[in-house]
């Protein structure tokens, strides 16, 4: 029996980066960086990739809607994982000060 890997490849929804990276954006949803984040206990599943680069992922925030919270990652050496929060979010909850 034969697998053919395109058929468990999983698709994920491709984000835009603007403004060198500040930025980010699906949809009609833009995300701006809000901080960088020591470990990544927060990361929740992956959700999508950067302007298709599959190195460049987003993941979702552990018990939070992405609709409001990310979580960006480049995979290279020394990356760091990075919070980013949509421009219609106004209240930040305990957890992500």
């Amino acid at each position: 029996m034969a697998f053919f890997s395109s058929c468990t490849t999983k698709e994920y929804e491709n984000f835009q980066e603007l403004n060198d990276g500040s930025k980010l954006q699906r949809g009609n949803v833009i995300y701006s960086f809000y901080s960088a984040l020591p470990k990544d206990s927060l990361r929740g599943e992956q959700i999508g990739i950067v302007d298709g680069d599959k190195k460049h992922k987003v993941f979702e925030v552990k018990g939070f809607s992405s609709d409001e919270w990310i979580i960006e990652y480049y995979d290279v050496i020394m990356s760091v994982y990075s919070l980013y929060k949509a421009d219609t979010v106004t209240e930040i909850p305990d957890e992500l000060k």
